[in-house]
């Protein structure tokens, strides 16, 4: 007998008879996969015990352990949320026209002023700041989430990735454009080696790993000098993530992506050619989300 939250798995405990959880990837959209209809789904987070899911519509999707299915919430806004973060047990959302929300629980939405009214494409939280990034170059920073202070970036490029490790936080964006800092206020361009959009960044393993068009993959130690690797796949990547000492990267045409070190990459199944935006790690697994109602659940990695 297997036992375990519904809207889970009905069936993980087969997964690690079955092989590789990386290979083993279960729908979990609202609507049915065949149909391509839904909302486009950009991004998900996770605190404590619910998953929550941001994307075109100007509703959030909301689950926990105890529901079996998802639920919607409005946000307040009819504008797209591009990015959704956690801090301090509080959801973060982002989006079109210098869009940030803040919610509790997932269900009741309060709007921050960002002073901005370009897209905001993602933020992140370390223990003592928030770094969030936009069209036009835009840095936003904020103590506790309340007010926003922009910051200087030097650049015009789209910014669409930021991510800390080690005292460095790393923004990446269109036209190959890295820019690192130490504080979150005085940010240095980096030379990347490449002219494509860098749409994805991670940071994890010691390193921080960047993904973009045409499959592009780079790694640094610092954010300050980028080594290219081989991803084997020529599909635009828009998302990696670092969990389980495992590197996951997402994209066009439902192509997945694992590495143990940033440098060696193995394509996996993940039985569908939806365009992936986001992948997290929630709840013991890999999840997904995507285009076209797209939201899958790798097959579980334990405790």
């Amino acid at each position: 007998l297997v036992t375990c939250a519904v809207w889970v798995c009905s069936i993980r405990g087969t997964f690690a008879a079955a092989g590789d959880p990386l290979d083993q990837w279960s729908w979990r959209g609202p609507g049915a996969k065949e149909s391509f209809r839904g909302d486009n789904y950009n991004s998900a987070a996770w605190e404590k015990d619910t998953l929550v899911v941001v994307g075109s519509s100007h509703k959030v999707l909301w689950r926990n352990d105890s529901d079996s299915s998802w639920r919607s919430f409005e946000t307040g806004t009819q504008r797209p949320l591009y990015g959704i973060t956690t801090a301090n047990k509080t959801f973060f959302a982002v989006g079109a026209r210098g869009t940030i929300l803040v919610s509790k629980e997932g269900e009741k939405w309060t709007a921050r002023n960002s002073g901005i009214a370009v897209p905001i494409s993602a933020i992140t939280y370390t223990d003592s700041v928030f770094v969030a990034v936009g069209d036009g170059g835009h840095i936003l920073t904020s103590r506790v989430g309340r007010e926003w202070s922009p910051q200087p970036s030097r650049v015009i490029d789209s910014l669409y990735g930021v991510a800390f490790l080690k005292g460095s936080f790393v923004t990446v964006g269109a036209n190959g454009v890295i820019l690192q800092s130490g504080d979150g206020t005085y940010w240095l361009p980096q030379t990347s080696g490449t002219t494509g959009a860098l749409r994805g960044l991670a940071a994890g393993g010691n390193q921080f790993v960047a993904v973009g068009d045409d499959g592009v993959i780079l790694t640094s130690t610092h954010g300050q000098t980028w080594i290219p690797r081989s991803s084997g796949t020529g599909k635009s990547l828009n998302s990696v993530v670092y969990a389980r000492g495992t590197f996951v990267a997402v994209g066009a045409e439902g192509t997945v992506l694992s590495s143990k070190d940033g440098i060696d990459w193995k394509v996996r199944n993940s039985g569908v050619t939806h365009y992936l935006k986001n992948v997290i790690f929630a709840r013991n697994a890999f999840w997904i989300v995507g285009w076209n109602g797209a939201i899958l659940e790798s097959g579980g990695f334990g405790k």
